[in-house]
């Protein structure tokens, strides 16, 4: 015990020294900011099933390798439990699943019931909606506050890509078309990409707001198309070729008040700006795991590499890095709300707090 305390102690300070050490030594932002560490936990001492006791302060919910849990703003470990086959995950439930998912219990971060769902299928959360994936991987169903099916949708081929906001869901095809649906189950949006040698979708993401559409689309010529919601319609608005040539799902978001959208690219990330139509890559080994912006300060923060070679990084700009530090873990998490950071790195939980001086 006293020998991973004091591992956890070391890890999480070479965090803290290399973070600090670049945020004060970096070109700097228009108003001064400081990295203040808040607290670090470690998994091995946390219950293993949830309990009833509430916790205090904001709750988030974490996926650490096999194992998931909830965590409070606080540094309170609701619980880590190991996932058994599948998961769906959000910050206020989850739904632990097997392989033949014929039926499943939504439960909340204290492990109290929401509800039962007797619906054949793979449940996903996002956008704080709860859907059901067929078992062919054609058909989706959306679940209301209760459980039951609020409606059913099927495609004429296999969904290959997913992202939502809590106005749209927009389903990515191997086919290369896109599929937008509204709250009731409504089609709103159907967009072919076209322009590629081999069809498909690899990547969907969807503004906070519902008006913006992103995709990573076809093979043998890949492009980024970018969709706008004008009148009772979704265009392109702005497009453009990769030079990748991903035949895997890739990582693409927005950030959380949608100005920006983060997307994966060979030797780094693109950021395309939503105003201005900027688009630039800020240079980094492959991403696998995306951040959101950080408050106001429109800072980007991602967690990029793979295996035991990932890095932290908070950039400003293509050529303003902030942050740009190692991290030997073979399982990492990131999450932000407002202007702090959660980071996850194999057994433990660090907070860090970004803070104008």
């Amino acid at each position: 015990m006293e020998e991973s305390g004091t591992k956890r102690l070391v890890i999480s300070g070479i965090i803290l020294a290399g973070i600090a050490y670049f945020l004060i030594c970096a070109q700097p932002l228009p108003k001064e900011l400081a990295l203040i560490p808040v607290w670090a936990r470690g998994l091995a001492d946390a219950p293993t099933a949830p309990a009833s006791t509430p916790a205090l302060g904001d709750v988030h919910s974490f996926r650490l390798g096999d194992k998931f849990g909830y965590f409070s703003s606080s540094g309170n470990i609701l619980f880590s439990a190991p996932v058994p086959y599948g998961l769906a995950l959000a910050s206020n439930s989850y739904a632990l699943y097997d392989k033949d998912s014929t039926g499943f219990s939504v439960r909340t971060p204290t492990g109290s019931e929401l509800f039962k769902a007797s619906i054949l299928g793979y449940p996903f959360f996002a956008a704080g909606r709860r859907f059901v994936m067929g078992p062919a991987q054609d058909s989706v169903a959306e679940l209301d506050s209760s459980g039951h099916r609020a409606w059913t949708y099927e495609f004429p081929s296999i969904v290959t890509a997913f992202g939502a906001s809590p106005s749209l869901a927009v389903f990515g095809l191997m086919d290369g078309n896109l599929v937008g649906l509204d709250r009731t189950g409504k089609e709103v949006m159907h967009f072919s990409s076209g322009g590629s040698n081999i069809p498909g979708i690899y990547g969907v993401a969807v503004s906070p707001d519902g008006k913006l559409v992103a995709a990573v689309a076809g093979l043998e010529k890949q492009r980024l198309v970018v969709l706008e919601k004008r009148y009772s319609a979704y265009r392109v608005t702005w497009h453009r070729w990769l030079d990748s040539d991903f035949r895997r799902p890739v990582a693409i978001s927005f950030t959380s008040d949608g100005k920006r959208l983060m997307y994966e690219v060979p030797g780094g990330v693109g950021v395309f700006e939503r105003d201005s139509r900027k688009d630039y890559t800020i240079a980094a080994s492959t991403a696998d795991r995306l951040g959101l912006s950080v408050n106001d300060w429109g800072i980007l923060v991602l967690l990029s590499g793979s295996q035991d070679s990932r890095r932290l990084i908070c950039a400003a700009s293509p050529d303003r890095r902030l942050v740009d530090i190692p991290i030997s873990a073979s399982e990492t998490f990131i999450t932000i709300d407002g202007s702090s950071i959660y980071l996850g790195v194999d057994e433990d939980i660090v907070r860090l707090d970004l803070r104008e001086e």
